[in-house]
């Protein structure tokens, strides 16, 4: 039987709404568990069978937002994370090692382990070096650090190399040279919000609308995406700030199709993968700036009229959204200017 493309697109844009609904339900989040049995150590509660990949697939295209949760240490011999982590002896590689701590004779200069030095009757210790009694500890002798003695060849170091074996393959493994991965918490974003609340994820003929060629949202959208973070604001303190885009090339530039896409294009290109942009007027965008305070939102902008040079026509403002009166502001400013066309 011939497979269809279609439907099996339609199983999986299914599966994957249902997943951002799962998460928007309990709080708007979902992190990993620990679960020994898992290939990497960590699992995500959810009854889904490619969890993991769906997760990913989803923040790459914005509906989630990727935060670093755990790093785990694998082997790189079978990627397996059940790993046996300890000190060796750097001669014969044994782990049979025992920390001892150390005597320094101030008189010669010695530095030992206790058994070294000949306990006395009288409570002292006999330095196996210069063959001096030392009794008073801070006049004649000291207690230094630790160092590890090899119960096997009986070698003596401060600072043993560190080896990992594998309890699945047996592979031993310097600890310098294993390798990781990186597990992720997902918080939902604006977009992914917006996807729940319209019951589909965005296809290419969707919500970005096209400015000739550069991809930005609709009015309503970018609406929509200001109003989740303002509820992120208000329930999570997570702060967010705006820039605000004005087209303003000079009188003798041509406000044409393609030179607004150009411009647009390279502003996107200078933001970061979270932040969003959206049309609000017929030359007025807006791109919205998750978790960046006053600061980070102004560096942002100095940075990116940098990269867009001297000789770019659009016009950068940036305004942090502490409250509700704040957004009120931005928008109550965009009054009279009309839908973008």
């Amino acid at each position: 039987m011939t497979a269809n493309p279609h439907l099996d697109a339609t199983v999986v844009e299914t599966r994957r709404l249902d997943l951002l609904r799962r998460i928007a339900d309990s709080g708007g989040a979902i992190s990993p568990v620990a679960e020994p049995q898992a290939k990497h150590g960590y699992q995500y509660v959810a009854p889904v069978a490619d969890v993991a990949n769906d997760l990913a697939v989803l923040a790459r295209q914005n509906y989630l937002e990727a935060r670093f949760f755990d790093k785990v240490s694998l082997c790189p011999k079978c990627d397996a994370c059940h790993l046996n982590v300890r000190e060796i002896c750097p001669s014969c590689r044994s782990a049979h090692l025992a920390s001892e701590g150390l005597f320094h004779h101030f008189r010669c200069g010695y530095v030992g382990i206790p058994p070294e030095f000949t306990p006395e009757a009288d409570g002292g210790y006999r330095c196996p070096k210069c063959n001096h009694t030392m009794h008073h500890l801070g006049t004649e002798y000291d207690r230094l650090g630790k160092a590890f003695v090899c119960r096997g060849c009986g070698l003596v170091s401060e600072t043993p190399p560190v080896e990992a074996i594998c309890l699945s393959c047996g592979a031993r493994t310097p600890a310098e040279n294993l390798v990781s991965t990186v597990a992720f918490s997902y918080l939902i974003t604006s977009r992914g919000a917006e996807a729940v609340r319209r019951g589909r994820l965005f296809g290419d003929d969707d919500e970005p609308v096209r400015v000739a060629d550069a991809a930005v949202y609709r009015r309503t959208v970018i609406l929509e995406f200001l109003l989740h973070q303002m509820k992120r604001l208000l329930q999570l303190n997570e702060p967010f700030s705006v820039m605000l885009v004005r087209w303003a090339p000079g009188e003798t530039a041509a406000h044409d199709g393609g030179e607004p896409a150009k411009w647009l294009t390279r502003l996107k290109g200078c933001l970061r993968d979270v932040d969003l942009i959206g049309q609000l007027a017929d030359v007025l965008y807006v791109a919205v700036l998750p978790h960046a305070r006053s600061r980070d939102a102004e560096t942002l902008r100095r940075r990116v009229e940098t990269e867009l040079g001297p000789r770019s026509p659009l016009s950068l403002s940036v305004v942090e959204i502490k409250e509700r009166k704040d957004l009120a502001g931005v928008l109550a400013g965009l009054a009279g200017r009309g839908e973008p066309e």
